[in-house]
């Protein structure tokens, strides 16, 4: 049964999230108004800056900048990884290559049961570092 931390695990090495962004930019980019001043005069002295009315929106979207941190979240996690750790949860949880538990670890050259204990350590210390007020225990 697939938990919290799997689902984000996919999202970011399936490039969902990345996606999501994108899509969250674009919809912020589509103007919701419609300007019914027809034949009316316009402003002398409006400046429109369209970079940073932009720049402002993205900013203060929540839904968008929830995609960010997540995004931001997640790849600073796995920079606390080895390369090794990396590497199973890249072949492991993207979903455009769907592969069995099986592939991987004979891609890594483990058993099934290895990976697992390494998958469940792995969600351990994402559990602690992101969900927890406290910081996370490098020493071990």
């Amino acid at each position: 049964m697939a938990d919290r931390i799997d689902r984000y695990l996919s999202d970011y090495y399936s490039g969902v999230i990345d996606m999501q962004i994108k899509l969250r930019k674009i919809e912020l980019q589509t103007p919701e108004t419609v300007d019914e001043n027809i034949g009316g005069g316009t402003a002398q002295n409006k400046e429109n800056r369209v970079l940073d009315n932009q720049l402002i929106i993205e900013e203060s979207d929540y839904a968008l900048q929830s995609f960010i941190r997540d995004k931001w979240c997640m790849s600073n996690f796995l920079k606390i990884l080895t390369e090794e750790e990396r590497a199973m949860l890249s072949l492991r949880y993207d979903r455009r290559r769907k592969r069995s538990w099986s592939q991987v670890a004979r891609m890594l050259s483990k058993s099934e049961s290895q990976c697992h204990r390494d998958l469940q350590n792995i969600k351990q210390i994402y559990r602690k570092s992101v969900f927890a007020y406290q910081p996370v225990d490098n020493s071990e």
